[in-house]
């Protein structure tokens, strides 16, 4: 739940000093839409039993180079719709430590699609989860969450189910998702 004073997340945006608040849904993808850019490579490590990820992305264009924890906290335990982020920035030094504890990985290459006013992110994923291709959509206000309309080309919506969450695709394959992405998409 959100603190207190923030309130709910149902038609307002909740706003807490450390979090940034997400709204958003997730599709599965067919196939890669036109227009990607500013494509960017990510490897996040899930830290076993905790909501706490480290992420290292890597911009292609520019070299840059980051590495960060981040936690992601539901306003509401079973809404995965509206999440506060809360994300710290690490030194080489703070990352090596941090990577010592247990985890589960995934990789991706992410790209940035901009859906007119809205901003999505295509998730291609490589290694073991090569083959799926997910869009998330942060639609900025709650308000927007149930009558988003995708475009046409994206596949099913797969926000509420947990089997496409980060934490639970790490450690994870394709194969292994096979009768997940056949459940939904025969939804």
């Amino acid at each position: 739940m959100p603190r207190s004073g923030a309130g709910s997340h149902t038609g307002r945006v909740v706003e807490e000093k450390y979090g940034v608040g997400e709204y958003e849904r997730r599709f599965l993808l067919s196939r890669l839409p036109d227009g990607m850019a500013d494509p960017r490579r990510i490897t996040d490590s899930y830290i076993t039993g905790t909501r706490l990820r480290l992420r290292t992305v890597d911009w292609r264009e520019g070299g840059k180079h980051d590495q960060k924890l981040g936690h992601k906290r539901r306003l509401v335990d079973d809404d995965p719709t509206a999440i506060m982020c809360t994300s710290l920035y690490l030194n080489a030094a703070e990352f090596a430590v941090l990577s010592r504890l247990p985890s589960k990985s995934l990789v991706k290459t992410r790209w940035r699609l901009h859906l007119g006013a809205i901003a999505a992110s295509i998730d291609v994923f490589d290694e073991s989860l090569e083959g799926l291709i997910l869009m998330e959509v942060d639609l900025g206000d709650p308000s927007m969450l149930e009558g988003y309309a995708p475009p046409v080309w994206a596949g099913p919506d797969v926000t509420r189910n947990e089997r496409f969450t980060g934490g639970e695709l790490a450690g994870r394959s394709f194969i292994d998702l096979g009768n997940d992405i056949a459940l939904v998409m025969a939804d």
